[in-house]
C-alpha cells in the first residue's frame, strides 16, 4: 500500500500537465510543481486558495456552480480562462474527477494555442467566405461523388440557378449534354486516390446555363481535403467576349500577315536598340540578307553606311521620342556592299501603357527615281536656260548695240561738260559687263564652259554692290557685313556677280512696300543633316565660305518653296522664271549649294555655300 502512494506521488510530482487537489469544501490541499508553473503561484500560496480564486471575478460564481455540479456528477471536462498571478489570462482545458475520499483532482492543460488557431482560423473562414460571395467569378465546391456542395451569387448570376436550386446537384448539370461524358472520366481520372491534388489548373470548355444556352467559360480547378475526402473548388468565368476578341485579332494577325508577306516594299520591325526583330520577304530582296541572316542585327552593321550614322541617329532619337511623321530619302547599302537610295517611311510601335516598344519601318528602292528625276530637271533647266540665252542674245544684244552705239556717238561730240563725260563712261563699261555676262550665260547654257578661278568673294562681292544699289531703290536699305580674311574659293567672278545681283533683286521683289535686305559672308562649316536640306542634294559635308541673303519680306510656303529653282516657275505676274534657275546651274557647275529657309509671313535667308579652294601646297590637303 505504501508502495502504491510513493508511486502515486512520483507520478503526481512529474507529471506535465498542471494538478489541482481539492477537499470537499473547494479548498486546494494539494498542487504539483506543473500547476505552480502554470499560475505563477507558489505551492504555499496554492494551498490557502479556493476553488475560484484562480478565476476571473466575473466567474468566480459560476465556478463555484461547476463545483457544485462536480459534487453531483463526480466528473466535469470545460475549457475555462484562468489568471495567473502576474494577471495575465491563460486559456486551459479543465478536467475534474471525484477521488472517492471526498477529494477531487482537477487536471489543467494550457491550450491558449489552439484556441488562438481556431480563433484565426474562424475568422479565415470568414474572410473567404465574404471573398467568395463578392467575387465578380462564380465559384463552386464539390465533392468526390460530383455533388455541388457551395454555390456563390456570381455563380447564380452566370448560370440562373439559385443556391436552393443547385446544391446537392451533380456537376454535370452545368455541362452541355454533349459533353457530360468526356466531362466525367476527366472528373473520375482527378479523383482516384492515386491522383496528387493538382492547384489551379485552368482549362477552357463549355458551360450550360439553366435555360439551356451553352456559352465559352475558363474554369480554375483547385483540389483539397475536407473531413479526409477530396473537395474540387473552381473558379468559373464567361469569356464570351475574350474569345469574340481573340477571334478579331486572330483574324486581323492573319490578314496583316498576308499582305506584309506579299507586299513590294520592304517591312521592317526594330526594338528599341535598333535591332531587327521582323524582316519580310521585300527586304531579302532589296538588301539582300535572308531574315535568319538580319534577325538580332543592329542597322548600323546591316544597312546603314557609316556616313550617315550621325543623321540616322537623330531619325531614331525622335522616333523613340513618339515621333509619328517620320520620312527620310536615305543612302543604305546591300549585303554585296553596293549603295542604293531609299525612302523610308517609319512609325513607332507603343505598348498599352503607350510606351515605345519599337518601330516599325517600310522602305522601297528610289535610287532609279532619284536618277531619272536628277536627269529630268537637268534635262529642264539646261532647255529653259537655251532659250533664256537664245531670246536674250537676240532681243537684248540689239538694244546693247544700239546703247553702245549711241555712247560712241556722245562721246564724239565736241565740248561735252566733263561730268557728261563720266555718265558716258559708265554707260559703256555697265554694257561692257551685261556683254560679258550673256556670254558666260550662252557659254553656260550650250556646253556647261564657264572660267573658274581661285576669287576672293568679298572682293566679287563690293563689285556687284555697285550695280545692286543703283537697283535697289531708296525704299530698300541693305545691310552689308562682310568677314575678314576668308579662304579663297575656285569660281568664275561674273557668275558669282550675277548670283548676288539675282538674290538681292529676288529679296527686293518680295518686298514692294520697302524694306531691308542683310547681305553677309563668314567661314562656314557644312553639316550632313544641312548638306541634305540643301540644293542640289549632292552637296558635300565640309567647309565653305558662305553668302547670306536675308529679307524682310513676306516670306513663301511650301509649294513655292518646293518650286523655286524650277525654271519657268514665278510668283510675278510680269515675271519669267529664269533667275533662281540661273543661279542653281552656276551653283552646280561651282560644286556649290543652297539652303533656304522660310515660311508664309515671315523673312527669307538664303544661305549659299562655295567650297573652299586648296591648292596642292595647303597642309590641310
Amino acid at each position: 500500500m505504501m508502495a502504491r502512494m510513493v508511486d502515486y506521488r512520483e507520478l503526481f510530482e512529474r507529471a506535465a500537465d498542471a494538478i489541482l487537489v481539492t477537499d470537499a469544501q473547494g479548498r486546494y490541499i494539494d498542487a504539483n510543481p506543473a500547476a505552480c508553473e502554470l499560475t505563477g503561484y507558489p505551492r504555499e500560496e496554492l494551498l490557502r486558495m479556493s476553488v475560484g480564486d484562480l478565476s476571473p471575478k466575473s466567474d468566480r460564481a459560476y465556478a463555484k456552480k461547476r463545483f457544485d455540479r462536480l459534487h453531483e456528477t463526480g466528473q466535469t471536462r470545460a475549457d475555462r480562462v484562468l489568471h495567473r498571478k502576474d494577471g495575465s489570462p491563460i486559456t486551459v482545458e479543465a478536467h475534474a474527477m471525484a477521488l472517492g475520499d471526498g477529494s477531487f483532482q482537477t487536471t489543467l492543460r494550457d491550450v491558449s494555442d489552439r484556441v488562438a488557431a481556431q480563433t484565426q482560423l474562424q475568422r479565415s473562414l470568414q474572410a473567404y467566405s465574404t471573398l467568395v460571395d463578392l467575387c465578380h467569378a462564380a465559384v463552386i465546391s464539390a465533392d468526390a461523388a460530383g455533388l455541388i456542395q457551395s454555390w456563390n451569387p456570381a455563380a447564380t448570376e452566370l448560370f440562373g440557378y439559385t443556391t436552393d436550386e443547385i446544391i446537392g446537384q451533380d456537376t454535370a448539370i452545368l455541362i452541355p449534354e454533349r459533353l457530360r461524358r468526356l466531362h466525367r472520366e476527366r472528373f473520375e481520372l482527378h479523383n482516384q486516390p492515386s491522383r496528387s491534388a493538382a492547384f489551379a489548373r485552368t482549362l477552357y470548355a463549355e458551360g450550360r446555363r439553366k435555360d439551356g444556352s451553352e456559352f465559352p467559360v475558363e474554369v480554375s480547378v483547385a483540389v483539397g481535403w475536407r473531413d479526409g475526402e477530396r473537395l474540387f473548388t473552381a473558379v468559373i468565368r464567361d469569356v464570351t467576349e475574350h474569345r469574340e476578341v481573340v477571334e478579331r485579332l486572330n483574324d486581323a494577325l492573319q490578314r496583316l500577315q498576308f499582305h506584309v508577306e506579299r507586299m513590294p516594299l520592304a517591312y521592317i520591325v526594330w526594338d528599341t536598340e535598333f535591332r531587327v526583330v521582323e524582316w519580310n520577304p521585300a527586304a531579302e530582296r532589296l538588301f539582300g540578307f535572308s531574315k535568319a541572316e538580319a534577325e538580332g542585327r543592329h542597322a548600323y552593321d546591316l544597312v546603314v553606311p557609316p556616313d550617315i550614322v550621325s543623321v540616322i541617329d537623330t531619325i531614331w532619337a525622335d522616333l523613340l521620342a513618339g515621333d509619328t511623321s517620320s520620312h527620310s530619302i536615305n543612302s543604305n547599302v546591300r549585303k554585296d556592299g553596293s549603295r542604293l537610295s531609299c525612302e523610308w517611311f517609319n512609325t513607332p510601335l507603343r505598348d498599352s501603357t503607350g510606351r515605345v516598344r519599337g518601330v516599325a519601318s517600310m522602305a522601297m528602292d528610289v535610287s532609279m527615281r532619284e536618277m531619272l528625276e536628277s536627269r529630268v530637271r537637268d534635262a529642264q533647266k539646261l532647255e529653259s536656260l537655251g532659250i533664256l540665252a537664245g531670246g536674250i542674245a537676240h532681243d537684248f544684244n540689239s538694244s546693247l548695240m544700239v546703247i553702245l552705239g549711241n555712247a560712241t556717238l556722245l562721246r564724239s561730240t565736241k565740248g561735252l561738260p566733263p561730268k557728261t563725260l563720266e555718265h558716258i563712261e559708265l554707260i559703256e563699261e555697265a554694257g561692257s559687263r551685261a556683254d560679258e555676262l550673256i556670254k558666260h550665260l550662252l557659254a553656260y547654257a550650250r556646253t556647261g564652259r564657264h572660267n573658274p578661278q581661285p576669287t576672293d568673294v568679298n572682293a566679287t562681292i563690293l563689285e556687284a554692290l555697285r550695280f545692286v544699289r543703283s537697283s535697289l531703290g531708296r525704299i530698300h536699305i541693305l545691310n552689308v557685313e562682310l568677314a575678314a580674311k576668308l579662304p579663297t574659293v575656285r569660281a568664275d567672278r561674273s557668275q558669282l556677280e550675277q548670283i548676288v545681283l539675282n538674290l538681292c533683286m529676288n529679296a527686293k521683289e518680295a518686298m514692294p512696300g520697302g524694306g531691308s535686305i542683310t547681305l553677309e559672308t563668314r567661314e562656314s562649316t557644312l553639316t550632313e543633316t544641312q548638306a541634305a536640306r540643301c540644293v542640289p542634294y549632292d552637296v558635300k559635308p565640309g567647309s565653305y565660305v558662305e553668302l547670306l541673303v536675308r529679307d524682310t519680306g513676306c516670306g513663301m510656303d511650301r509649294a513655292t518653296l518646293s518650286r523655286m529653282f524650277d525654271p519657268f516657275f514665278t510668283t510675278k505676274a510680269d515675271g519669267h522664271g529664269l533667275g533662281m534657275a540661273a543661279v542653281l546651274g552656276i551653283l552646280r557647275q561651282h560644286n556649290a549649294a543652297a539652303l533656304v529657309e522660310s515660311k508664309l509671313g515671315a523673312k527669307t535667308t538664303i544661305r549659299v555655300f562655295f567650297p573652299v579652294y586648296r591648292t596642292t601646297a595647303d597642309p590641310q590637303m
